[in-house]
């Protein structure tokens, strides 16, 4: 019962509680700014800019400029969004993540400390046509920070007017100073008025000068309204001048030349790797790394300035393919950043697999040779005799004892005592009537073969 009496007493109390524990959503005076001028400070160059914060004080969180001067990039504008970034160096790489009402983004910037006074963050070159500008005109707030830092929230509905105008001058200098790209103000006009090139041929007749059919000439130089426009202009010059002979019509332009597509040279080395930048930005590509190295791999883009740029960690296994264009190179390093090697894309595109470190193959075993054949042992040379003794047994016995030395019924042959009876062989037997066992010399006559 006293419970039910202070029920409505702890109602209140926890309604209290809740109420200074939620955050108040209060307008903290943040709104978006734009301005435009031929700023004197820049050239004289036409110059946006954009600024978050509140109007007249220096809280300031969002600052963006763009102008007209080729020189400056007309293709992106250059933003600063004051984030924490603890200790990180002025400088230094850095990715900025947007995200809020199932939008989420990543852009690739810098770190920007200023001198003394002024706004901290990360300075972005963000694209004319970037998808960041849709999500900025179409959310009520997103949050953005540093990975790994504190994160801060833009609220885009108070101004947002200014924030699209900023866009819109932005991209008007791109158009004046670089012009539309063929294809794009094709598409976007179709969609627009119907027929760009009717359109530009219609706004020269309506000038009606021979300078206004030869601007549209430069532009659409054959088809239809191209014949049109040439007519004209032999009209106004036989208008002007009716004594002369009409001038023959222009040829029309020669057709346009591909583009010789360079064959693919060596890829630059890690030697280089300071010498080793992006060029242009001319003829798109595509490169596929495959990661069969058995390690870590990171694949780092070389800009125009040839810093690198991270754009993918690869496990061994895992493979990415990257839009590109042929003269940006990309540089392959381990874990702790060193480069392995630098790759440049091939028209079309171009498929690198990661390989782990080179080893040299073993050097093939030598052969055993076959041991040399043994020298033939040498017979021990015996004693030599005297011309008037034989070698029997071992012992120089003189020729005419040789027969007692043998013994009986042995006789001496080749320096051996042989058995049986002497034969004189047939070739030794004399011709001159000498008795057996007596040689014939004309000197000597039959004499004892000593």
């Amino acid at each position: 019962m006293r419970l039910r009496r202070q029920a409505p007493y702890l109602i209140a109390l926890v309604a209290v509680f809740l109420l200074k524990a939620l955050p108040a959503v209060a307008d903290d005076g943040m709104k978006w700014q734009f301005s435009e001028s031929n700023d004197p400070d820049n050239h004289g160059a036409m110059t946006a800019r954009l600024v978050y914060g509140v109007p007249e004080t220096d809280n300031v969180q969002v600052m963006g400029i763009c102008d007209a001067r080729p020189s400056t990039g007309v293709k992106f504008s250059n933003l600063v969004f004051g984030a924490d970034i603890g200790t990180l160096a002025n400088g230094k790489d850095a990715d900025l993540r947007f995200s809020g009402g199932g939008f989420e983004q990543t852009l690739h910037g810098n770190i920007e400390r200023a001198e003394g006074e002024g706004l901290n963050g990360v300075h972005l070159e963000i694209k004319n046509d970037d998808p960041i500008w849709a999500a900025f005109s179409e959310k009520d707030t997103l949050d953005y920070q540093v990975p790994g830092y504190r994160a801060a929230t833009l609220h885009l509905t108070p101004g947002r007017d200014k924030l699209k105008a900023f866009v819109n001058a932005c991209r008007t200098y791109e158009k004046a100073v670089l012009g539309e790209d063929k294809e794009a103000d094709q598409a976007n006009s179709t969609e627009a008025n119907g027929n760009p090139e009717k359109d530009a041929f219609d706004s020269a007749k309506e000038l009606g000068t021979a300078a206004a059919f030869e601007a549209f000439l430069s532009n659409y130089g054959s088809g239809f309204y191209a014949d049109l426009a040439r007519a004209y202009i032999k009209k106004l010059d036989k208008a002007a001048a009716p004594s002369l002979a009409p001038a023959p019509p222009a040829p029309p332009p020669p057709a346009p030349t591909p583009t010789a597509i360079p064959a693919p040279g060596p890829d630059p080395s890690c030697k280089d790797l300071f010498k080793v930048k992006s060029l242009n930005s001319a003829t798109p590509a595509k490169i596929t790394f495959i990661n069969k190295s058995g390690m870590y791999r990171s694949i780092m883009w070389l800009d125009f300035k040839g810093r690198p740029k991270d754009y993918a960690n690869l496990n061994s296994g895992q493979e990415v393919t990257l839009d590109t264009f042929l003269t940006h190179p990309w540089m392959v390093t381990d874990g702790p950043g060193n480069c392995i090697e630098i790759v440049m894309p091939h028209a079309g595109t171009r498929v690198v697999t990661l390989t782990g470190p080179q080893v040299a193959p073993p050097p093939p075993a030598k052969k055993a040779s076959p041991p040399p054949a043994p020298k033939p042992k040498k017979k021990a040379a015996g004693p030599k005799c005297r011309s008037r003794s034989v070698l029997i047994d071992g012992k120089c016995i003189l020729r005419r004892n040789a027969g007692d030395a043998c013994g009986p019924g042995y006789h001496l042959r080749g320096g051996k005592c042989v058995h049986g009876a002497y034969v004189t062989p047939r070739s030794k037997r004399s011709v001159h009537g000498c008795p057996p066992g007596l040689d014939w010399n004309p000197q000597e006559g039959c004499h004892e073969n000593d």
